[in-house]
């Protein structure tokens, strides 16, 4: 109980200091405790990702899938594929650290992500350095998006962990998939939000959150197995990577939400790494049960398992019941 009153007052704290553009932001939280991650009145929807060997495995129904919650076997009531539309949000660092080609390369990489979505899916714009501004608001516009992300000028500090906290309790659209990008170098000079305020937020979202970053090491990614000072980037080339300890808040967030962080160097093609992420994104599962055997209320962990020898399973870790 004395946990959720730390949150409570953390999010209490967040919502007065940070001065944003959001007003559904500031209505979310009000109630730390608002069920973000249900699915109608009682069904949980957990997005679920299967691979083998690199490939997205198709064609699972519900008897194929075992879901624990709170450690109790779930029974899995349906599955959805491929069916939802989705929102996505790209989320720029715009700061002082990113300019030149760099910010060329990512306003071709949004643009192209804008145009590999599917005829229902939308994508938001947000930008953030010291400020947090929502550019583009959801959209299939593709003009709208190429202007706005044409008109890119960097500069400034980073409040990164106040934007990632800003598009996390956004207000978002259920039967509606959420995937957040966020692109930064992981450094932030001002923010009021804590690591700490910033997980109990994730915990209650129902969004995937995935970051590219410069300089990530590959040990704390989602596959990432070694630690080294310098990282191997998808492109094949090096880059020298900032200490893990930088890195892991991120990825710890990344996780919880069943998101992952990718490394990029100064080679990659930010380009493919967007639409990468949006296909890895698009083959994954929806699972929907109602909790049984468990109490309603309280942190719920989550546990998918697969009846496919050799398959990964990704997922989020919990969610929060009411």
């Amino acid at each position: 109980m004395s946990d959720l009153k730390t949150l409570r007052a953390g999010l209490a704290a967040l919502a007065t200091s940070l001065t944003i553009a959001y007003s559904s932001a500031a209505v979310a939280l009000q109630d730390p405790q608002q069920p973000t991650f249900r699915s109608g009145a009682s069904a949980i929807a957990v997005d679920v990702t299967v691979r083998q060997d690199r490939r997205a495995v198709t064609g699972l129904v519900a008897s194929d899938f075992q879901v624990f919650d709170n450690g109790v076997l779930q029974q899995v009531d349906d599955v959805s594929y491929g069916k939802l539309p989705i929102d996505v949000t790209v989320a720029l660092d715009v700061s002082h650290s990113v300019s030149g080609n760099l910010l060329d390369r990512l306003r071709q990489g949004v643009v192209q992500l804008m145009r590999d979505l599917g005829r229902n899916d939308r994508l938001k714009l947000v930008l953030f350095n010291m400020r947090v501004t929502r550019t583009i608001d959801f959209t299939n516009d593709v003009d709208a998006v190429e202007r706005a992300i044409r008109g890119v000028a960097a500069g400034g500090g980073t409040a990164l962990l106040d934007a990632v906290s800003v598009t996390l309790v956004s207000a978002s659209i259920p039967d509606r998939r959420q995937l957040i990008v966020f692109f930064t170098d992981g450094n932030d000079s001002s923010s009021t939000t804590s690591f700490d305020v910033l997980t109990g937020v994730a915990q209650r979202t129902r969004a995937t959150l995935t970051f590219v970053m410069p300089g990530a090491p590959l040990l704390i990614t989602r596959s990432g197995s070694r630690t080294s000072d310098v990282t191997t980037m998808p492109d094949g080339s090096s880059a020298a990577a900032a200490p893990a300890a930088r890195y892991a808040p991120f990825a710890t967030l990344a996780r919880e939400t069943g998101g992952t962080i990718l490394p990029v160097g100064p080679g990659t093609n930010l380009t493919s790494t967007f639409r990468n992420i949006l296909n890895d994104f698009r083959s994954a599962y929806v699972l929907y049960y109602t909790a049984r055997g468990v109490d309603r209320a309280g942190y719920h962990t989550i546990d998918v398992k697969v009846n496919r020898d050799g398959a990964v399973v990704e997922a989020r870790r919990g969610y929060f019941g009411s």
